[in-house]
């Protein structure tokens, strides 16, 4: 009998392995916990969580002190670059999170790293710590420590703003229960050993970018949560705590405190101001937890109790910052690629008008140029050049496409013609010239609209003084709307857009009357203003270029006003502006319109000679 069952059972011990075999394959083989491998690697070359929490932090120097502050450091600045752009300190290069290893591969001094409130910087200084760079800070407080223009993300998390725990149900005195201790976390990481453990685990955390939580998430559920309050006991006792919070300090890998966090849970740890809380955070993310930083501590939780460890506003000097530009930018793209064709506005303000002949020469003079006239059709008729053809301003770049010698642009004074010439020598055109008066100087029957505008309205106007000796701020550069994907296609879209809006002109009186509403430059040396004086609030930016940052003192939220002595150099520069994103206009006929009687130079004379012109 027992035979029977000995043979009954052996087919089934065959039928069962063989469907097991085909069916239902062991599982994979759990991947090792790297965990061991990494912590000890960590202990046993000083990069122990207490070792990179010494001396980690800077503060922001003195007015006195902070030309030699910026001289012995390489700064990081890990805001977006539309805000490093806004302003930043002096020799900083702007990196993401992700990217600040690279950033850091190029420096050569002691790196600070700056973000907005110096929470963020904390992920990243703790990723150069281990990375080789132990002499990483981060700068206390950030940008908002340094200038109070940028303290903004302090100012509306602290202060007033700061109490979001006085009174509420889940702050509370103590929290008694004892210290539980916990199994660790695993760690999952592709590489064996634990320096290629580490560099995987510091990539992944700052990829993962900044782990932070709002305080009244923490406060409103905080038994959905690992909360370590990482202060003194006294503190504890002075304060109060998070219910449910544990007081785990010190917290190494060594003396074995990271057993004290719970690998199941989001691990919750806060501070004074969430700058160490940060860093604790990332390391714990390096190691395998699920952690998250208590954004801006205390400070935005029991703000108006705490004597000390506080973000005052009162006590930010506003430190030096400079203004760049977003490298991403379409302004800076295009600007960039004006520079580097050498269309920077130097080289357009270049041997850009040209006079009109002596009767003698005008045959050679018409000879050697194609005339483009903008005029209007009525008053192209009435008389013109010989040989000139007539364009819209709109469609000039296509009538230069049919030209063959060099382009000669006309117009009524000399003014409109610019914009055209600032388009073709934009396109291609670059000996384009403006007819120098238009046709008021070729011809005396066509003198009208300059003869009408000369006049001496600033002359004892009380907005007209002797000098404006405010120094010449800085600004942001223009937000530039377009379509294009490079340089070249960002520019031929903008030059059209600033054809097809016309000539952008603006009346004297209607600038002297308000000069507070514009952004007015005097477009002159030094030595013409302290001749003959300017508009009031007028500052003087001459010369005034891409490559040397003069750009940066036109104000891009404001109706930025140039004038020059006619009108014809400040409607090149203004057509150039309109390109580049700013909303410009140029005061027409310059300073012949406003003190004539006074200028000695540069004045508009009717011509004493008819040179020739043809009607239709």
């Amino acid at each position: 009998m027992k035979k029977l069952a000995l043979l009954l059972l052996v087919p089934f011990l065959v039928f069962s392995s063989c469907k097991k075999d085909n069916d239902d394959p062991d599982p994979e083989p759990e991947p090792t916990n790297k965990y061991g491998v990494l912590t000890d690697y960590l202990k046993n070359n000083n990069m122990d969580l207490d070792v990179m929490i010494t001396d980690w932090i800077i503060g922001a120097p003195t007015l006195e002190n902070v030309e030699v502050f910026i001289t012995d450091h390489d700064f990081i600045d890990i805001r977006l670059p539309e805000d490093f752009a806004s302003g930043h300190i002096d020799g900083a290069v702007n990196s993401s999170l992700a990217t600040i290893l690279e950033a850091a591969a190029n420096t050569t001094k002691p790196i600070v790293v700056v973000c907005y409130t110096g929470q963020s910087a904390a992920h990243a200084t703790i990723a150069l710590r281990l990375s080789g760079y132990p002499g990483a800070k981060v700068l206390s407080f950030g940008m908002s420590g340094w200038n109070t223009n940028f303290s903004a993300p302090w100012e509306a998390n602290s202060g007033v703003n700061g109490n979001t725990a006085d009174g509420h149900a889940n702050w509370v005195t103590q929290n008694t229960t004892p210290v539980p201790e916990f199994g660790n976390p695993f760690l999952s990481a592709t590489g064996d050993d634990g320096a290629s453990i580490l560099a995987e685990r510091v990539q992944a955390m700052l990829d993962g970018g900044f782990k932070g939580i709002v305080n009244l998430t923490v406060l409103d559920n905080p038994d959905n949560y690992y909360v370590n309050n990482f202060w003194a006991q006294e503190d504890v006792d002075t304060y109060g705590c998070i219910n449910t919070a544990y007081r785990v300090k010190p917290l190494t890998i060594a003396n074995g405190e990271m057993k004290n966090y719970d690998p199941d849970k989001i691990a919750v740890t806060y501070c004074w101001t969430g700058q160490t809380s940060s860093m604790v955070t990332a390391y714990l993310n390096v190691i395998g937890f699920d952690a998250v930083s208590l954004k801006f501590g205390a400070n935005g939780m029991i703000y108006s109790r705490l004597t000390e460890h506080k973000f005052v506003l009162e006590n930010v000097i506003d430190l030096p910052v400079v203004i760049g530009e977003d490298p991403t930018s379409d302004f800076k793209v295009l600007t960039d690629y004006l520079v580097e064709q050498n269309l920077d506005l130097p080289e357009v303000l270049t041997d850009w008008i040209k006079g009109p002949p002596a009767l003698a020469d005008v045959d050679a003079f018409l000879a050697d140029h194609d005339f483009i006239d903008v005029r209007a059709a009525g008053d192209f008729a009435g008389g013109h050049i010989d040989g000139a053809v007539n364009s819209p301003l709109a469609d000039v770049l296509t009538h230069a496409a049919n030209t063959t010698k060099p382009i000669l642009v006309v117009c009524y004074t000399g003014q409109s013609a610019a914009h055209a010439v600032v388009a073709l020598r934009l396109s291609g055109y670059t000996d384009a010239k403006v007819l120098l008066w238009g046709m008021s100087g070729w011809n005396p029957d066509f003198s009208t609209p300059w003869e009408t505008a000369i006049g001496d309205v600033a002359i004892g106007n009380s907005n007209w003084v002797s000098t404006n000796t405010t120094p010449v701020p800085e600004f942001f550069s223009p937000a530039l709307a377009t379509d294009g994907s490079d340089g070249a296609s960002i520019l031929a879209e903008r030059v059209q857009v600033m054809l097809d809006g016309g000539f952008k002109g603006i009346g004297n009186t209607t600038v002297l009357d308000n000069p507070e509403d514009y952004y007015i430059n005097n477009f002159w040396a030094q030595a013409d203003l302290d001749t003959y004086g300017c508009i009031y609030t007028a500052y003087r930016v001459k010369p005034l270029s891409i490559a040397n940052g003069e750009m940066k003192n036109y104000n891009p939220d404001k109706t930025a006003v140039t004038y020059c002595w006619t009108g014809q150099t400040s409607s090149m520069v203004t057509a150039y502006l309109n390109v580049i994103g700013y909303n410009a206009v140029s005061l027409k006929f310059g300073v012949n319109s406003m003190i004539y009687s006074n200028l000695e130079a540069h004045k508009f004379v009717t011509p004493t000679v008819a040179l020739p012109v043809v009607t239709e």
